[in-house]
């Protein structure tokens, strides 16, 4: 059905299908932990109105947990440490990126707040940035900030639309 992950066995060359649980209408943003122990995945399925959440669930699988409330919420990242997970958040009609405890115990915290489409998080390997994408300059253009929303700033200036830094 669409919408459903699996793993691929490289061995035997077969696909088997992740048991997530009641989200069964994943997207594309799913990513894993930095460990490799965690998949954060993002599921629009019908017991939560159809609009994406972002979940957390063991990477052989199992029960996912709801990390977001608010919906929509498009998952992008974990932070190397994997305390928190970055992701896309619409909110009265507005996309922003916005930061929360990877074990969903605390309110979401808003990292950019300018015009145009904000998306696309991800944290470097040390750290030290969020890269994510942003039409505040007109095109689609990749900016970076450090973990906490301060100093953002442009990273490509040209004619084309950069969609999703992936570091």
């Amino acid at each position: 059905g669409s919408g459903r992950l699996c793993r691929f066995d490289l061995a035997t060359k077969t696909p088997s299908i992740l048991h997530t649980g009641p989200c069964l209408r994943n997207n594309n943003d799913h990513v894993l932990s930095f460990d490799g122990t965690m998949l954060g995945i993002s599921d629009q399925s019908a017991d939560h109105g159809g609009k994406s959440r972002v979940f957390t669930v063991p990477v052989q699988g199992g029960t996912p947990k709801t990390i977001t409330p608010l919906t929509p919420s498009y998952f992008h990242g974990w932070s190397p440490d994997g305390k928190f997970l970055v992701f896309t958040g619409g909110r009265n009609e507005k996309f922003d990126i916005y930061k929360m405890p990877s074990d969903g115990g605390a309110a979401e915290t808003r990292l950019t707040d300018a015009p145009g489409l904000n998306d696309g998080p991800e944290y470097t390997p040390d750290g030290k940035y969020i890269y994510f994408n942003s039409s505040r300059s007109g095109t689609m253009q990749l900016w970076r900030m450090k973990p906490d929303g301060q100093d953002q700033e442009q990273v490509t200036n040209d004619d084309f639309n950069n969609w999703f830094p992936h570091i």
